[in-house]
């Protein structure tokens, strides 16, 4: 029987609060990270980070991720739709805060995105996320440390 691949960490990187937390779990779990950035971002290069270069379009990052992302990839970021791509495909999502996306979840938080999104077209102003802090940086670090692990937190 064929032994499964080794999870990687995919990276959604244009806005990744997280990138040095990230670096340290992959450096410490022996796992590749690729960070998909557009070219105004800075490199990530070691032997376990690699920058994957994408276009400078919207949603290029997140088309990329989806496509070269597989079963047991743990993805990073905080966009609803591209976690709900990944995890159709095996991979598990998690956001910037910590945040485990499960699969069960996600169609209520597509269903809420859309309402904000029509509602800012309509002329609604919305909040944005809050600063993130110390603790949740915390949070991220553990919870990535769990995933990597091969613990689902």
């Amino acid at each position: 029987m064929k032994k499964p691949a080794a999870p990687r960490v995919l990276v959604d990187a244009d806005a990744c609060p997280v990138r040095r937390e990230i670096a340290r779990a992959a450096e410490r779990h022996g796992v590749a990270a690729l960070f998909f950035a557009n070219s105004s971002q800075e490199a990530a290069e070691s032997s376990s980070l690699r920058t994957v270069r994408v276009a400078d379009r919207p949603d290029a990052a997140d088309f990329a991720i989806a496509t070269q992302c597989r079963a047991g990839d743990i993805v990073v970021s905080d966009d609803i739709g591209l976690a709900a791509l990944v995890t159709g495909r095996g991979a598990r999502a998690i956001s910037s805060r910590g945040r485990l996306f499960h699969p069960d979840a996600l169609p209520l938080l597509l269903e809420e995105r859309h309402r904000s999104r029509k509602a800012r077209r309509a002329g609604s102003r919305t909040r944005g996320p809050r600063a993130l802090t110390a603790a949740d940086r915390r949070r991220f670090a553990a919870a990535l440390d769990e995933l990597l692990r091969g613990n689902e937190s």
